[in-house]
């Protein structure tokens, strides 16, 4: 056996070192192409070569056998690079260009930066390469472990991992921005009010092989999802686990803007790249570009931007468009250099060139609509679709429940449509130039579970498909509304549900035809956005399916595949997709139950006439100790008291329809010293009506922060972290400020240091 493992090892060090050395396809080489008109820059793009084509002329990444094509082709080129694996071979033990840093680096210092600044500085990882790379981002923000009610944006570098600069701006960026905060008052103030995530190197293996694909010879920035068309040597949609962990990263957050960094030009290109008709509110998307470019430090006309298929070229399956069709998000690509690896003397000019023009994206994305959309019964948040006119929805946060969306100075209309309530539609909302107008929503709780998400679609060449056709994907998207959404000859969608349908007897989905004129399709369904996929057989216009005659007891995604219908280069070919629907949906339900039994936590006996409280909802244990709550469904902070023994407060997560049993464990309070220090934190006046003082004594210097948080832990009020002496110190909170917000009932005061926590419990009356 040990002959068989030490032969084994040495075969994987083999095919490893081999792999190390042919990062490029065998053979490849890199030309460049000058075109003699633009109609060759369309013919390059048609030939679905690994190129970055741009106005006059291309980068192009090629064996032999494709070098043979553009020959035939007539194309003018060069051979910059005649072996492209010698060349990232050359790079030796350092794996990148002189004075750049390697991914190890980069890495090292994001893990430096989460640990010397973990107040505002937080790693996530959202997975890892084929090679075992870790794929992670920073999140800076003030308070940075909790999903707070700001804007997001992101920014990412090196899904390209020979065009070096994005990465090393990230890393530059997230240092600035972390040693900044408390003695930078802009800085300081974004940090406060935004979360910034740097997603610092989207495809580690291909920068360190100085390769432009991964290793699967993958270009990730043809493996997104929407209009996704077999692009860069992708197999799938979000075949590659670079694409599913970024796509991870977005899906877990709301971003506002998604800034995606290259080189190889200068360029900022926004949707699409997939057709050339524009994006419904491309005046807003170019608003947005000239903040960024005149915020920059390059020259007049020295960094351009425009619709990606118009100023660069076609590309199917990019990530700027996968954001703006499915995410509702500003998404571009920035490219910040002529040169992929601009010498080592130029990395601080590019980077300072800019680091202006990403704070001014940070400050922008805060300005155009917010709000919270919430259960109109239970006040709690709720994962919602916004529609601004004829856009692509932007989500809200199904945690908080809040949204953001940047829109240029104009009167607008908002429609929000969640799946278990009733549409709402909201009109005459003004937006002022560099403000933003807040906008609350609750929606009235109603049966009924569509499409809530485009996650893919894919129209057979769309380059030259259906030039005329508004593609609008959304169009498929919550209740039938006879708009529909063409799926192209032989093209797809998958949308994602929310919730799993549930199977019962019977039929339990349709999917809606959205004109007069019956077309076929095949429905397959999933548990997972990528499959596997189960075929629930096909029809013929609106059609209902049973997922139990295919054995499936519950699915959330469906694939909609039009089957061959008509013409493909009309407008409106293939199915009309209208909508897809649960045909038996439930109204959200929106109570949950709470019980258990207090306790002496020395003794273990039971604690009777204590007091359980959540809210506005309370009651007195019985003799027994026992206590039994009716709660809103969600997050609720339940806290227990009684004579003799302290506050205990715990943040729970109750389940609508369901009985949660949670025991409190008290300490008592008698016998304690009498020194002001033994106290730890004392509010008065309490019940509170305009302002409320804390007290409370520290044993050490550091920074503290407070908080006033209700019931189902929304912050109310918020104190940033202040520095103070040990020994006692006081705090005064404003609560007149804050009265559409702090309305009367029971609150938890948070106090919270690097070495201290408190919590108060405060009645807030009128």
């Amino acid at each position: 056996m040990k002959k068989y493992s030490l032969l084994t090892l040495l075969i994987v060090l083999v095919i490893t070192a081999f792999a190390q050395k042919t990062p490029w396809r065998p053979g490849a080489m890199e030309l460049k192409i000058n075109f003699k008109n633009p109609q060759e820059a369309a013919q390059l793009g048609e030939m679905h070569l690994d190129a970055d084509i741009y106005a006059d002329y291309a980068y192009a990444y090629v064996v032999p056998d494709e070098l043979a094509l553009i020959k035939n082709a007539g194309f003018e080129y060069e051979i910059l690079k005649p072996d492209l694996n010698a060349w990232s071979a050359s790079f030796g033990e350092a794996l990148v260009p002189p004075g750049y840093y390697t991914f190890a680096q980069i890495k090292d210092i994001a893990d430096s930066l989460a640990t010397a600044y973990p107040a505002i500085c937080k790693k996530v990882v959202f997975g890892q390469t084929a090679t075992g790379l870790e794929l992670a981002a920073l999140k800076i923000s003030d308070s940075v472990e909790a999903d707070e009610n700001e804007p997001e944006i992101l920014f990412d570098g090196g899904i390209h991992g020979d065009e070096v600069g994005g990465s090393q701006n990230m890393i530059y960026f997230a240092r600035d921005l972390c040693k900044g905060y408390g003695t930078d008052t802009l800085l300081t103030n974004l940090i406060n009010t935004r979360e910034i995530w740097l997603y610092y190197c989207v495809n580690p293996y291909g920068r360190n092989q100085m390769t432009r694909e991964n290793s699967n010879y993958v270009d990730v920035n043809r493996d997104f999802g929407y209009m996704w068309g077999a692009e860069g040597s992708s197999p799938s949609p979000f075949s590659q686990l670079e694409s599913k962990a970024l796509r991870k990263c977005k899906l877990d957050n709301q971003f506002v803007v998604y800034t995606n960094y290259h080189s190889g030009t200068r360029m900022v290109s926004y949707p699409w790249s997939n057709r050339v008709p524009a994006a419904p509110d491309k005046e807003t998307i170019n608003r947005l570009a000239q903040v960024y470019v005149s915020n920059s430090g390059y020259g007049a006309g020295q960094l351009p931007y425009g619709q990606g298929a118009i100023v660069m070229y076609f590309i199917q399956g990019a990530t700027k468009d996968y954001d703006y069709g499915s995410l509702g998000s500003i998404g571009w690509s920035i490219e910040i250099s002529d040169d992929k690896q601009p010498p080592s003397s130029q990395i601080q000019y590019y980077y300072n060139m800019n680091k202006p023009a990403m704070l001014a994206l940070i400050q922008h994305c805060g300005y155009g609509i917010q709000g919270t959309v919430t259960d109109a019964v239970t006040g709690q948040p709720v994962a919602a679709a916004v529609f601004e006119g004829n856009n692509y929805p932007s989500y809200s946060d199904g945690v908080v429940g809040d949204y953001h969306r940047y829109l240029k100075p104009g009167t607008y209309t908002l429609k929000i449509a969640a799946n278990g309530y009733e549409t709402k539609t909201i009109t005459d909302v003004t937006v002022n130039d560099l403000q933003c107008t807040t906008v609350d929503v609750q929606l009235q709780p109603i049966a009924g579970h569509y499409a809530y998400r485009v996650l893919a679609s894919h129209i057979p060449n769309l380059n030259g498909n259906n030039p005329g056709d508004e593609l609008y994907s959304p169009a498929c998207l919550m209740a039938p509304d006879q708009v529909s959404y063409s799926l192209g000859k032989n093209g797809y969608v998958i949308v994602d549900m929310q919730d799993s349908i549930i199977n019962v007897e019977g039929d339990d989905v349709i999917v809606y035809e959205g004109d007069a004129s019956p077309e076929s399709f095949t429905l397959y369904a999933g548990n997972t956005m990528d499959g596997p996929w189960i075929s629930l057989g096909s029809g013929v216009g609106t059609t209902s399916f049973d997922l139990g005659k295919y054995n499936l007891s519950q699915a959330r995604y469906y694939k909609i595949k039009d089957n061959s219908n008509g013409t493909a280069n009309v407008s409106d070919a293939g199915f009309e997709f209208d909508a897809i629907a649960s045909l038996h949906p439930a109204i959200p339900d929106t109570v949950a139950h709470l019980n258990g039994t207090l306790y002496d936590g020395v003794t273990g006996l039971p604690i009777p006439n204590g007091i359980v409280s959540s809210g506005d909802s309370s009651c007195i244990t019985d003799e027994n100790g026992l206590y039994d709550l009716t709660l809103i469904r969600g997050n609720n902070i339940i806290c227990a008291d009684a004579i003799g023994y302290g506050l205990h407060c715990d943040t729970l997560a109750l389940l609508p329809a369901t009985i949660t049993t949670h025991d409190f464990y008290l300490t008592s309070d008698v016998g304690i010293n009498d020194n002001p220090e033994s106290n730890d934190a004392l509010l008065w006046p309490n019940p509170a009506s305009d302002k409320a003082t804390i007290t409370f004594w520290l044993p050490a210097p550091q920074k503290v922060s407070i908080k006033v948080v209700n019931n189902v832990g929304k912050v109310c009020v918020k104190l940033a972290g202040q520095k103070f002496p040990a020994g006692e110190n006081s705090c005064t909170i404003n609560l007149a400020e804050q009265k559409n917000v702090v309305a009367p009932g029971f609150y938890t005061v948070i106090i919270e240091g690097t070495a201290y926590h408190k919590c108060l419990k405060m009645l807030k009356c009128n």
